[in-house]
This record gives structure tokens, sequence and C-alpha cells, in this order.
């Protein structure tokens, strides 16, 4: 276990970044699997930058995947139409009270095959794992 479970001041590991935002969130029951490439793949993830970031059980897994894609949002070049409309439209449907799980999910779909760059073809992957992983908060 490279993550270790414990407790500190009060807080309790919950989930974790990877890679950065571009590798959404894993949950801390994936704490075992290795920061590579062909590991973390198969859980929808990716190394990214390597910049593991992690939370608590005080932190919102959706206000963090929120904040992912603002930052994808400002990130953008402005290039292509399914990344720059994509992210402005994935973040105001994430500030919804309830997140539209199949709108969400199409819009992945359409920014991940069709932008340009790997800025807007990671974008998804906050709003996918968080889906996944913590469907009781969206």
């Amino acid at each position: 276990m490279w993550l270790q479970r414990v407790e500190i001041q009060g807080h309790v590991f919950k989930a974790y970044q990877p890679g950065g935002p571009s590798s959404g969130l894993l949950p801390a029951t994936l704490d075992d699997v290795p920061l590579d490439f062909d590991t973390l793949q198969p859980h929808g993830s990716f190394i990214g930058s390597a910049a593991v970031v992690v939370l608590s059980d005080s932190d919102s897994a959706r206000d963090a995947a929120l904040n992912m894609l603002r930052f994808f949002e400002d990130e953008s070049c402005g290039q292509c139409t399914p990344c720059r409309a994509g992210c402005e439209k994935a973040v105001k449907l994430m500030q919804d009270e309830t997140w539209d799980r199949e709108l969400l999910e199409d819009l992945c779909q359409v920014m991940a095959d069709a932008s340009i760059c790997g800025l807007g073809q990671a974008a998804p992957n906050p709003i996918r794992l968080t889906m996944t992983h913590f469907a009781e908060e969206i």
C-alpha cells in the first residue's frame, strides 16, 4: 500500500488524484494501485503530471471535480470547440444541484473523441471517475 490509511487530526483518507487534474479522482479503496500508466489505465486514470493530491473524508469529490473542470476551462487554448465549449458546458452542468449523468457522459464522449489535444481528451476524467466512484455526492 503506497498510501497509508491513517487518521491525521480527525481526517480519514477518502480519495486521491494519482497524476494531477487530468487523472481524475480515485477512491481510497484503490490505494494499492501502482502509480504507472499501465496499471492506472484500466481504472480510467493515468499518471499525468504525477502530482498526487489527497482528499480526506471532509473534502467533497464533487467540489474537487468541479475545481478540476474549472482549471481545464481556464487552460483550454480555445482552438477546438469540443474542448473550449465542452469544458464551459461541463462546469455549468456540474454546478447544478444534481448532475445530469447521461448528458455529462455524452459530453465527455464528444470531448474525448473530438478534442485536438490531450487537455480536451483528459478533461472528462474527473467527471467520469466522480460519477463512478462518488455517485452519492452528485
